[in-house]
């Protein structure tokens, strides 16, 4: 049932008796950093360990149409590793797994993976609602020998981080505000293909990032201030209206750089949102727009 990781990769079984906190952890971001801390150091003599689920209940579930997430699965077990769990348990989320109830799952959970403390986040609840025995977790813990604690909810001005918030973030193309709710830069991964040539003949060549492999969200559409590796730029995502082309792009232009990233697969990281996408009438009017785009990037 539980796919086991530990820093270096899969794993067979945990010996260790562990600290457990569960939930999707999408993006792990800042509040979700702070649990695995407050888990971690509440239970120093314990490892560690993070279940994360597969798939967004809501969407096993049918309750939601689409599922988009905020980081890609390796990148996740990266930053989940990075944010302190010593071992992480990914619980692929099928129905099967839906029609557990809360107890259920957390006798499942002191069997098979160690568990001796479980830390709630502030707003975590989990279990089959139909059947619904959440409340009956302090008792259950008492009886098996686990202890069982709630976390605080980490507050980003008035209110608390929260993946949705981070989602209300980039459908406004504000990704300086998801960078602060996250702790780092959002960013997508995918491979450098060949494009339309286009933006070499306007004097700003571009590496075309082919995004068909990722499950991740992208910000809104429009013109931002980038970043790969070392090297700063500017990036078009979204359509091309003045060349009518309306499928999505994401065509980046690094400055100064002259090597060739073809075939590669790169990370994409987010740092300014410049401008709308916009049609412009003549090449001449868009590469002019380009220049100035590029001088903004500069001073980022």
């Amino acid at each position: 049932m539980f796919q086991l990781y530990d820093a270096h990769g899969p794993i067979e079984a945990i010996s260790d008796e562990t600290a457990v906190t569960v939930g999707v952890f999408d993006g792990v971001h800042r509040g979700h950093q702070a649990l695995i801390r407050q888990l971690s150091t509440a239970n120093c003599q314990l490892s560690t360990l993070i279940v994360t689920l597969t798939s967004h209940p809501s969407f096993v579930l049918g309750r939601r149409q689409s599922e988009y997430w905020l980081d890609d699965p390796e990148e996740h077990l990266r930053l989940l590793f990075a944010a302190g769990a010593r071992y992480v348990a990914v619980l692929p989320f099928t129905r099967e797994v839906a029609a557990l109830s809360a107890c259920s799952m957390a006798q499942l959970m002191y069997d098979r993976l160690g568990m001796r403390a479980l830390l709630l986040g502030y707003d975590s609840r989990f279990g089959n609602k139909e059947h619904d025995d959440f409340d009956r977790l302090p008792v259950l813990a008492r009886q098996t020998g686990f202890t069982l604690a709630t976390g605080q909810p980490f507050l980003v001005g008035d209110s608390p981080i929260s993946s949705s918030r981070i989602r209300e973030t980039l459908l406004l193309g504000d990704v300086a505000a998801t960078a602060d709710l996250l702790g780092r830069h959002y960013s997508v991964s995918g491979t450098v293909q060949h494009g339309r040539g286009v933006g070499h003949t306007l004097g700003f060549p571009t590496a075309n990032i082919d995004l068909a492999a990722t499950r991740k969200m992208l910000p809104k559409e429009g013109v931002y201030a980038v970043r790969i590796g070392d090297h700063v730029g500017m990036a078009n995502l979204g359509a091309a209206p003045t060349f009518a082309v309306d499928n999505p792009l994401l065509e980046v232009h690094l400055i100064d750089f002259d090597g060739d990233l073809y075939g590669q697969t790169v990370t994409v990281e987010f740092l300014h949102r410049l401008r709308d996408i916009v049609h412009f009438d003549s090449a001449e009017a868009l590469q002019h727009q380009l220049q100035q785009d590029l001088d903004n990037c500069r001073q980022i």
